[in-house]
C-alpha cells in the first residue's frame, strides 16, 4: 500500500508499513549515532522524519500568534525578577535599610549565578528529551505542561517566603520550570515553521517577548514602586506587592499554556517500526557492557561537540552570549545604578521607566524587521541592532544624569527589538541537524543563560573591589562599560555567519540581497 509523499508514516500497530519506511528510519539512525546497533537505542519519531524531508505548511497568522503567546507569559513572570522584583526583595531580606550594598549585590549575583547553572545544565537535556519523547499529546506539549504545573509551585512558594532560604528554593523552583517550558516550546518553531516564514515566526515571538517584558515592569514598578522609600510600612507594602505580581504572574501563565495547547497541534508520536522492532534482539553488542561504552561517548559527543563543528551555529552562539551577557549586565544593575550613581529617591520607579522607554521602542522594529528578514540578510540586522544598543549603554557610562533617560531608552529598544525580530529565525537557519533540533536549541540557549552566570558574578566582583576602595559608583559605571563592550564583541562575532545556504534556498531572499 503506498504512502502518499509528506505524509506521516503509520504507527507501529499499523500493518500498513511500507519498505522505504524501514530503510529511512536504519540510514537516519546510522547518520545520526554511527556505528553498529545504533537502531536499538534511537528510533526517530514520525516528526521527525516530516521534519527532515519536506518543509512544513505555512501558517496563518493565528497559528504564529497561538504560537508564540506562551512567551508572553514567560516573560511577563520572569522580566522583571532580576531588575525589579529580586533587588527590592533583597533590599527587605539582605542588610534592611541599605540599598546597593556589597552584601545585596553579592546575594543577587549569587542567586542569579545559581539560577542560571541550573538553566545551562537542563537545556540541552530537556530538549534532548524532547526531540525523542513519544506521547499522545506530541513531544514537546507534556514538558510545556509538567513546566507550568512547577512554575505555579515555585511562584507559590515566593509568594509566601518572608525568610532567604524558602525564598532561593522558590526561586529555584521557579527557573527550573521556566527553562523547562522554554527549552520545549521554542523546539515548536522547526518542528512547525516553514523556512520561508521563519523571520515572521521570529518577529512574532520577539513581539509577544517585549509585551510580556513591558507588562512585566509595568505592573512590577507599579505594585512595588514605594519599596525604596523606606520604614515599616514599605517594607509590608514591598512584600504584599510582590506577593500580587507573583498571583498576577500566575494567572497570566495558566491562561497561556491554555491558549498554546489548543492552538498548537503535534501529532501524537508514536515509534515508526511494527512493535516486535522495538524488542527485537534484545542480545546484541549495543546491550552489552564492551559495547555500551562507546556507544555512550558517542551519544554524548553528538550532544556536546558534534554541534560545534558547524561554524555558522557556533558563531551565531557566540554573538548571543555576548549580546547577552551586555544585556545581563544591563539589566541586573540598572536599579542600583540609578540609586548609587544618579542618586534618584524613587530609583525602582525610574528602573522601570527607563526599561518601559526601550520596550516601546523596542515594539516599533521587531515585527516588522522580522517580516523583511525573510526577504534578505538577518547579519547585517543584527549587527546595526547590536550597535544601537551598545551607544546607548556607553552613555550611562561617559555622561551620567547628563541627558534625558527616553531618548536613551527608545534607543536601546529599538536595537534590542531589531536584535529579537531575527534571534530565533538566525538560530533556526543555524541548526546542524534538524532532527536534534530541541537538543540544539537547548546548547543556543544556554548562551543566553551563561550570561546569567556570568554577568551576575563579575558585576559582583566588580562592586565588591569598589566597594573596599570606596568608589561604588564608579564601580557602576564600570559595570555598564563592559556591558558596552560585551555588545561591541557581538557585533563583531555576527560579520562570521555566512547566510549562503540560506538564500540559497530562498530564490526571493537572493535576489533582494
Amino acid at each position: 500500500m503506498k504512502r502518499r509523499e509528506g505524509s506521516p508514516p503509520p504507527s507501529h500497530g499499523s500493518t500498513n508499513y511500507t519498505d522505504v519506511d524501514i530503510l529511512r528510519q536504519v540510514s537516519h539512525c546510522y547518520e545520526v549515532f554511527p556505528g553498529g546497533n545504533a537502531l536499538l537505542v534511537s528510533i526517530r519519531q514520525p516528526e521527525q522524519m516530516t521534519v527532515s524531508e519536506g518543509s512544513p505548511p505555512l501558517l496563518s497568522r493565528r497559528e504564529l500568534l497561538g504560537m508564540s503567546v506562551l512567551w508572553f507569559a514567560l516573560n511577563f513572570q520572569f522580566a522583571a525578577l532580576l531588575p525589579i522584583v529580586v533587588p527590592a526583595q533583597i533590599l527587605l531580606l539582605v542588610t534592611p535599610g541599605t540599598a546597593g550594598s556589597p552584601q545585596q549585590a553579592l546575594v543577587l549575583g549569587g542567586l542569579a549565578a545559581l539560577g542560571a547553572i541550573t538553566a545551562v545544565i537542563l537545556q540541552p537535556l530537556v530538549g534532548a528529551l524532547s526531540d525523542r519523547t513519544v506521547s499522545r499529546l506530541g513531544r514537546r506539549r507534556p514538558y510545556i505542561i509538567a513546566g507550568g504545573v512547577l512554575m505555579l509551585i515555585g511562584l507559590t512558594l515566593l509568594a509566601a517566603s518572608h525568610m532567604i532560604v524558602p525564598y532561593i528554593i522558590g526561586l529555584f523552583l521557579v527557573v527550573v520550570a521556566n527553562t523547562v517550558s522554554g527549552t520545549a516550546y521554542q523546539g515548536l518553531v522547526p518542528d512547525k515553521v516553514p523556512a520561508k516564514q521563519r523571520g515572521v515566526a521570529s518577529g512574532y515571538m520577539g513581539l509577544m517577548t517585549i509585551l510580556g517584558t513591558v507588562g512585566s515592569l509595568a505592573v512590577a514598578s507599579t505594585l512595588m514602586g514605594q519599596s525604596g522609600a523606606g520604614g515599616h510600612s514599605s517594607v509590608a507594602g514591598a512584600f504584599h506587592g510582590a506577593a500580587l505580581f507573583y498571583a498576577l504572574a500566575a494567572g497570566v501563565l495558566v491562561c497561556s499554556v491554555l491558549l498554546t495547547l489548543a492552538a498548537v497541534r503535534e501529532v501524537p508520536h508514536h515509534l515508526h517500526l511494527p512493535h516486535h522492532h522495538h524488542n527485537s534482539h534484545p542480545h546484541t553488542p549495543a546491550c552489552a557492557g564492551a559495547g555500551a561504552r562507546p556507544l555512550l561517548r558517542q551519544r554524548l559527543a553528538h550532544m556536546w561537540i558534534a554541534p560545534w563543528r558547524h561554524a555558522d551555529f557556533t558563531w551565531v552562539f557566540l554573538t548571543r552570549g555576548f549580546v547577552m551577557l551586555g544585556l545581563a549586565l544591563f539589566m541586573t544593575y540598572i536599579e542600583y545604578y540609578f540609586a548609587r550613581v544618579q542618586h534618584i529617591p524613587n530609583f525602582i520607579q525610574a528602573t522601570a521607566f527607563n526599561a518601559i522607554m526601550a520596550l516601546l521602542g523596542a515594539v516599533c522594529s521587531t515585527l516588522v524587521l522580522g517580516i523583511i528578514s525573510d526577504r534578505t540578510r538577518r547579519v547585517p540586522i543584527v549587527f546595526v541592532s547590536t550597535t544601537c544598543m551598545a551607544v546607548a549603554a556607553l552613555t550611562f557610562v561617559v555622561a551620567p544624569g547628563r541627558l534625558p533617560l527616553w531618548p536613551l531608552g527608545i534607543l536601546f529598544g529599538l536595537g534590542y527589538g531589531a536584535y529579537m525580530s531575527v534571534d530565533v529565525a538566525l538560530a533556526v537557519d543555524a541548526l546542524p541537524s534538524r532532527s536534534d533540533a530541541g537538543k540544539d536549541l537547548g546548547l543556543w540557549n544556554t548562551a543566553s543563560t551563561l550570561q546569567s552566570v556570568i554577568a551576575p558574578l563579575l558585576g559582583s566582583i566588580v562592586i565588591f573591589v569598589a566597594g573596599r576602595l570606596g568608589v561604588i559608583a564608579l564601580g557602576y559605571r564600570t559595570i555598564f562599560g563592559l556591558a558596552t563592550a560585551f555588545l561591541l564583541l557581538g557585533a563583531i562575532f555576527i560579520l562570521k555567519v555566512r547566510e549562503t545556504r540560506r538564500l540559497e534556498k530562498n530564490p526571493v531572499a537572493q535576489e533582494v540581497a
